[in-house]
Protein backbone atom coordinates (compact mmCIF):
# COMPACT_ATOMS: atom_id res chain seq x y z
CA UNK A 1 0.00 0.00 0.00
CA UNK A 2 2.77 2.34 -0.90
CA UNK A 3 1.04 5.48 -1.78
CA UNK A 4 0.34 8.81 -1.27
CA UNK A 5 -2.96 11.03 -1.05
CA UNK A 6 -1.21 13.49 -3.69
CA UNK A 7 -0.53 9.99 -5.44
CA UNK A 8 -3.73 9.80 -5.70
CA UNK A 9 -4.87 13.05 -6.87
CA UNK A 10 -2.33 12.31 -9.67
CA UNK A 11 -4.11 9.70 -10.81
CA UNK A 12 -7.25 11.38 -10.35
CA UNK A 13 -5.87 14.18 -12.30
CA UNK A 14 -6.92 16.82 -9.38
CA UNK A 15 -4.89 19.14 -7.36
CA UNK A 16 -4.07 17.34 -4.13
CA UNK A 17 -6.26 20.34 -2.35
CA UNK A 18 -9.22 18.23 -4.03
CA UNK A 19 -8.92 15.33 -2.44
CA UNK A 20 -7.79 16.40 1.25
CA UNK A 21 -11.38 18.21 1.41
CA UNK A 22 -13.07 14.64 1.62
CA UNK A 23 -10.18 12.79 3.50
CA UNK A 24 -7.32 14.10 5.91
CA UNK A 25 -4.88 11.42 5.82
CA UNK A 26 -3.50 8.62 3.60
CA UNK A 27 -5.18 6.48 6.84
CA UNK A 28 -8.89 8.29 6.69
CA UNK A 29 -8.68 6.98 2.86
CA UNK A 30 -7.82 3.57 3.02
CA UNK A 31 -10.87 3.39 6.45
CA UNK A 32 -13.09 4.83 4.14
CA UNK A 33 -12.01 2.26 1.47
CA UNK A 34 -12.86 -0.40 3.71
CA UNK A 35 -16.07 1.05 5.14
CA UNK A 36 -17.38 1.45 1.90
CA UNK A 37 -16.78 -1.82 0.87
CA UNK A 38 -18.18 -3.62 3.91
CA UNK A 39 -21.20 -1.54 3.73
CA UNK A 40 -23.91 -4.02 3.32
CA UNK A 41 -22.14 -7.36 4.82
CA UNK A 42 -24.34 -8.06 7.67
CA UNK A 43 -28.15 -9.00 6.81
CA UNK A 44 -31.19 -7.91 7.78
CA UNK A 45 -31.92 -8.90 11.58
CA UNK A 46 -34.79 -10.85 12.51
CA UNK A 47 -35.48 -12.81 9.27
CA UNK A 48 -32.80 -15.67 9.66
CA UNK A 49 -32.10 -17.73 13.34
CA UNK A 50 -28.99 -16.46 14.69
CA UNK A 51 -26.87 -19.07 13.42
CA UNK A 52 -27.81 -18.82 10.19
CA UNK A 53 -27.67 -15.06 10.22
CA UNK A 54 -23.98 -15.48 11.08
CA UNK A 55 -23.46 -18.02 8.53
CA UNK A 56 -24.81 -15.47 6.25
CA UNK A 57 -22.78 -12.49 7.36
CA UNK A 58 -19.41 -14.62 7.15
CA UNK A 59 -20.18 -15.82 3.60
CA UNK A 60 -20.70 -12.26 2.39
CA UNK A 61 -17.89 -10.69 4.37
CA UNK A 62 -15.82 -13.53 2.54
CA UNK A 63 -17.46 -13.31 -1.35
CA UNK A 64 -16.71 -9.16 -0.66
CA UNK A 65 -13.36 -9.88 0.18
CA UNK A 66 -13.51 -12.23 -3.14
CA UNK A 67 -14.43 -9.97 -5.24
CA UNK A 68 -11.96 -7.10 -3.91
CA UNK A 69 -9.37 -9.11 -2.74
CA UNK A 70 -7.10 -6.44 -2.14
CA UNK A 71 -9.05 -4.99 0.71
CA UNK A 72 -7.91 -8.38 2.80
CA UNK A 73 -4.38 -6.73 3.67
CA UNK A 74 -6.49 -3.83 4.88
CA UNK A 75 -9.03 -5.38 7.25
CA UNK A 76 -7.72 -6.32 10.06
CA UNK A 77 -6.14 -2.84 10.73
CA UNK A 78 -9.12 -0.55 9.46
CA UNK A 79 -12.35 -2.96 10.11
CA UNK A 80 -10.76 -4.17 13.44
CA UNK A 81 -8.77 -1.70 15.03
CA UNK A 82 -9.81 1.84 13.50
CA UNK A 83 -13.36 3.70 13.28
CA UNK A 84 -14.16 1.21 10.13
CA UNK A 85 -16.78 -0.67 11.18
CA UNK A 86 -20.24 1.14 10.93
CA UNK A 87 -22.37 1.35 13.96
CA UNK A 88 -25.01 0.03 12.13
CA UNK A 89 -23.06 -3.31 11.48
CA UNK A 90 -22.31 -3.08 15.19
CA UNK A 91 -25.52 -2.73 16.37
CA UNK A 92 -27.26 -5.47 14.22
CA UNK A 93 -24.58 -8.07 15.58
CA UNK A 94 -25.48 -7.29 18.67
CA UNK A 95 -28.48 -7.39 18.27
CA UNK A 96 -28.71 -10.74 17.04
CA UNK A 97 -26.68 -11.74 19.88
CA UNK A 98 -29.13 -10.70 22.14
CA UNK A 99 -32.11 -12.31 20.90
CA UNK A 100 -30.56 -15.46 20.45
CA UNK A 101 -30.40 -15.45 24.43
CA UNK A 102 -26.70 -14.64 25.31
CA UNK A 103 -26.53 -12.70 28.73
CA UNK A 104 -24.95 -9.71 29.04
CA UNK A 105 -21.50 -10.74 30.61
CA UNK A 106 -21.30 -13.07 27.70
CA UNK A 107 -22.02 -10.01 24.89
CA UNK A 108 -18.50 -8.83 24.28
CA UNK A 109 -16.80 -12.47 24.14
CA UNK A 110 -19.43 -13.25 21.63
CA UNK A 111 -18.98 -10.07 19.53
CA UNK A 112 -15.77 -10.44 19.75
CA UNK A 113 -15.88 -14.06 18.46
CA UNK A 114 -18.33 -12.98 15.43
CA UNK A 115 -15.53 -10.12 14.23
CA UNK A 116 -13.06 -12.41 14.36
CA UNK A 117 -14.81 -15.42 12.51
CA UNK A 118 -15.90 -12.71 10.21
CA UNK A 119 -12.46 -11.68 8.74
CA UNK A 120 -9.98 -13.99 9.94
CA UNK A 121 -10.75 -16.72 7.94
CA UNK A 122 -11.03 -14.72 4.63
CA UNK A 123 -8.35 -12.16 5.17
CA UNK A 124 -5.61 -15.08 5.35
CA UNK A 125 -7.19 -16.94 2.02
CA UNK A 126 -7.51 -13.85 0.12
CA UNK A 127 -4.33 -12.42 1.40
CA UNK A 128 -1.91 -10.69 -1.55
CA UNK A 129 0.98 -12.80 -2.87
CA UNK A 130 4.38 -11.77 -3.44
CA UNK A 131 4.47 -9.72 -6.39
CA UNK A 132 8.12 -9.80 -7.26
CA UNK A 133 8.17 -12.88 -10.08
CA UNK A 134 5.20 -14.53 -8.54
CA UNK A 135 5.74 -17.47 -10.70
CA UNK A 136 9.23 -17.68 -10.12
CA UNK A 137 8.09 -17.47 -6.51
CA UNK A 138 5.53 -20.14 -6.43
CA UNK A 139 7.77 -22.74 -8.24
CA UNK A 140 10.29 -22.22 -5.68
CA UNK A 141 7.91 -22.74 -3.21
CA UNK A 142 6.38 -26.06 -4.64
CA UNK A 143 9.82 -27.33 -5.15
CA UNK A 144 10.12 -26.97 -1.32
CA UNK A 145 7.53 -28.77 -0.73
CA UNK A 146 7.81 -31.66 -2.87
CA UNK A 147 11.21 -31.79 -1.47
CA UNK A 148 10.00 -32.53 2.30
CA UNK A 149 11.58 -35.49 3.64
CA UNK A 150 8.77 -38.42 5.32
CA UNK A 151 11.34 -39.83 7.54
CA UNK A 152 12.32 -36.82 8.98
CA UNK A 153 8.77 -35.28 8.83
CA UNK A 154 6.27 -38.74 8.39
CA UNK A 155 3.00 -36.76 9.72
CA UNK A 156 3.51 -34.24 6.88
CA UNK A 157 4.02 -36.25 4.23
CA UNK A 158 1.30 -38.33 4.97
CA UNK A 159 -0.86 -35.19 4.77
CA UNK A 160 0.55 -32.99 2.55
CA UNK A 161 -0.95 -34.26 -0.71
CA UNK A 162 -3.89 -33.41 0.48
CA UNK A 163 -2.32 -29.83 2.00
CA UNK A 164 -0.47 -28.83 -0.90
CA UNK A 165 -1.87 -26.07 -2.49
CA UNK A 166 -5.41 -26.12 -0.45
CA UNK A 167 -3.93 -25.10 3.16
CA UNK A 168 -2.57 -21.95 4.69
CA UNK A 169 1.57 -21.94 4.34
CA UNK A 170 1.47 -24.72 1.93
CA UNK A 171 0.07 -22.92 -0.59
CA UNK A 172 1.20 -20.88 -4.03
CA UNK A 173 -1.96 -19.03 -4.81
CA UNK A 174 -4.50 -17.44 -2.52
CA UNK A 175 -8.48 -17.96 -2.47
CA UNK A 176 -8.86 -16.13 -5.42
CA UNK A 177 -7.58 -18.80 -7.75
CA UNK A 178 -7.72 -21.72 -5.40
CA UNK A 179 -10.53 -21.40 -2.69
CA UNK A 180 -10.80 -23.21 0.06
CA UNK A 181 -14.59 -23.41 0.74
CA UNK A 182 -14.55 -26.60 2.72
CA UNK A 183 -11.91 -25.20 5.42
CA UNK A 184 -14.37 -21.53 5.53
CA UNK A 185 -17.22 -23.91 5.94
CA UNK A 186 -15.80 -25.84 9.03
CA UNK A 187 -14.31 -22.81 10.24
CA UNK A 188 -17.67 -21.60 10.25
CA UNK A 189 -19.55 -24.48 11.39
CA UNK A 190 -16.45 -24.78 14.58
CA UNK A 191 -17.11 -21.52 15.27
CA UNK A 192 -21.14 -21.52 15.33
CA UNK A 193 -20.95 -24.57 17.57
CA UNK A 194 -18.78 -22.74 20.16
CA UNK A 195 -21.53 -20.04 20.21
CA UNK A 196 -23.68 -22.79 20.62
CA UNK A 197 -22.04 -24.40 23.67
CA UNK A 198 -21.18 -21.05 25.29
CA UNK A 199 -24.82 -20.36 25.14
CA UNK A 200 -25.98 -23.87 26.46
CA UNK A 201 -23.39 -23.31 29.41
CA UNK A 202 -25.24 -19.90 29.94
Amino acid sequence: MGFSLRDVARSLGVYPSAVYWHVATRDDLLASVVEATMADVAPEPGKLSWQDWLRELFSRCREVIRRHPNVAQLLGGHLVANASLSPGMIDRILSVLVAAGFKNDQIVDMYNVVIATMVGFSTLEFASMPTDDPAGWAAQLQEKVSSIRALEFPTLARYLPAMANRSFIVRWQNGTDAAMDSSFRAYVETAIAGMERALARA
